[in-house]
């Protein structure tokens, strides 16, 4: 069995305030036990987001290499060095709801899905690119999103009350390295019918926003809720993009017809692997579509989330129903699991998989040093 130890983020689905929200987990996979496990610091923001299936809860993606780890939650990015001290805290207002994030030598990429963007954060906190599907019309037309280019305005996507009542349009949720630029999953696609009906809904608080008057903090979250109850008489759409180092982004895979987000979509040789959380499967897929393969996940429900290599052809996946592990075998076309996370809550799922790069230390027992802060409402988060 392979000795990495692997650093495993959780997020709970249904959290009672002021309770902790989700976990990042040391896991021995050769010994298939959790070595140590820490709580995370809660976002300020949290107490104006009730969104039961997880809205700002949680921990988020985890990337890293020879010289840092950078652990996400819903607004910010953490940095530790390879003696687990924490040396960064990264945020930015157009960092609402992040999901994977992917470490560079010189800074990390985030996807941040209220923005629908795409950004590398230098260390030092410097915005060094942003990307969005709305700078390419060609890609917004192949989406079906040519009538969603202009968006209401938001100073600050973190913030749940200043979110408009359409957003996270493509719900851009993976990023990750391959030859040719970077490979970003677009979780899910809404139709056109399934967005219309989110602003048909928003019509009084559209109107309440122009004369100037305050609504409910709990709007954005339950707003987002019909897209999903849309997809079940509509068409919505999972998207694998390519956005190269030169030249316009084009979608490379595509699955139709999915009623939840599909994940964690990587290059392996000449494949693409992904979740499809939709099917409850890990798919792998030649580059030119000229073959697909897929392992079940078992749950109730697995909703299939996490995605890191193991050797060959294996693939670490993680679950929700239990919060578990597995290793998926594509070419065997087995599924065994490796670790149940035993301790959480039963709404407990697993969110990101990362193995801890060589040479770093033994990690403290306290990975943040103080627990989550009371939000207030006067909370403005500034750039670290």
């Amino acid at each position: 069995m392979n000795d990495t130890r692997l650093l495993v983020s959780s997020i709970i689905r249904i959290t009672e305030p002021g309770a902790h929200s989700g976990s990042v987990r040391l896991v021995s996979a050769k010994e298939r036990r959790v070595l140590a496990t820490w709580p995370i610091p809660e976002s300020p923001f949290r107490a104006f987001d009730p969104n039961p299936r997880g809205g700002l809860r949680g921990a988020r993606g985890i990337s890293g290499d020879g010289e840092r780890i950078v652990v996400s939650v819903t607004d910010r990015l953490y940095v530790f060095d390879r003696a687990w001290r924490q040396v960064g805290e990264l945020t930015h207002p157009l960092l609402g709801q992040v999901h994977d994030i992917l470490v560079e030598p010189d800074g990390v990429w985030v996807t941040a899905s209220a923005s629908d963007v795409v950004m590398k954060l230098g260390w030092d906190g410097a915005v060094l690119r942003t990307w969005s599907w709305r700078e390419d019309t060609a890609l917004a037309r192949e989406l079906n999103l040519l009538d969603a280019l202009k968006g209401e305005p938001c100073d600050d996507y973190r913030d749940p009350r200043k979110l408009p009542a359409a957003f996270d349009f493509v719900h851009v949720n993976s990023v990750a390295r391959c030859p040719e630029g970077l490979l970003l999953s677009f979780g899910f696609v809404p139709s056109r019918a399934s967005r219309r009906i989110q602003w048909w809904f928003d019509l009084p608080g559209a109107l309440q926003r122009r004369l100037g008057k305050k609504e409910q903090a709990a709007r954005p979250s339950s707003l987002f809720a019909l897209r999903f109850m849309a997809s079940s008489f509509t068409t919505s759409s999972w998207v694998g993009v390519l956005l190269p180092d030169q030249g316009p982004a084009r979608v490379v895979a595509r699955q139709d017809g999915i009623m939840r987000p599909n994940h964690n979509l990587l290059r392996h040789a000449d494949t693409l692997v992904y979740n499809d959380t939709h099917g409850n499967r890990l798919v792998q897929q030649a580059c030119d579509g000229s073959w697909t393969k897929h392992v079940q996940i078992p749950g109730d429900p697995p909703f299939v989330r996490g995605l890191a290599p193991f050797g060959g052809n294996r693939f670490l996946v993680g679950s929700q129903r239990p919060a578990a592990l597995y290793v998926v075998d594509l070419d065997a076309g087995s599924c065994e699991r490796l670790l149940e996370l035993e301790g959480g809550s039963p709404h407990e799922c697993v969110y990101g998989i990362h193995a801890v790069p060589d040479g770093f230390a033994e990690p403290p027992a306290a990975l943040w040093g103080q627990g989550p802060k009371a939000p207030s409402d006067d909370v403005h988060p500034q750039v670290a």
